[in-house]
């Protein structure tokens, strides 16, 4: 059917079905350039039924994505629910979309989780809560939900830690 007239499947338009070279990439087949689409939530969920997320259209007019399994509300172009870092495309499943990879709350989960044992040393658990509260601050400001849960346990972490070592040295 390639270069053909045809309906997509998830929306109805109708469309010029692109060719597909022996590389895996669409061809537009009127510019014979190649097609790089932007990702779209319906489309990548068009199969999924009551597990698609839903599209909302909120009383300014704006579309809002809400995630199938917190109920949080998204923008539109989010590849990631931004409360608990469901992909909403194909995107949105890759590391770096995840928010997975921030480097703060990951070092704050692993010097909050080593200042425990070590809690006569003030400074893995301090670095840690620091860390945190950094991360949970650059992940609040993206706006996706991904590493918050890292930075709050390397939090909580460093603040046992800190205890530990307030103990170790004051009150023992």
């Amino acid at each position: 059917m390639a270069a053909q007239e045809g309906q997509c499947p998830t929306c109805g338009n109708n469309i010029t079905i692109p060719i597909l070279d022996r590389y895996g990439r669409l061809i537009d087949p009127v510019t014979k350039q190649i097609i790089k689409q932007d990702p779209h939530p319906v489309h990548a969920y068009a199969a999924a039924g009551e597990r698609a997320p839903k599209i909302i259209r909120q009383s300014s007019g704006a579309q809002t994505i809400q995630c199938p399994r917190c109920n949080a509300v998204s923008t539109i172009t989010a590849n990631n629910c931004k409360s608990c870092g469901m992909p909403f495309t194909m995107e949105g499943t890759t590391l770096e979309a995840s928010g997975t990879s921030n480097g703060f709350c990951v070092a704050s989960l692993v010097l909050g989780i080593i200042g425990m044992p070590l809690g006569c040393s003030v400074i893995a658990p301090l670095l840690g809560l620091i860390f945190g509260i950094v991360g949970l601050n650059q992940v609040s400001k993206s706006g996706e939900g991904a590493g918050r849960g890292m930075a709050i346990a390397g939090i909580i972490c460093g603040v046992i830690g800190l205890g530990i070592a307030l103990w170790w040295y004051v009150l023992r």
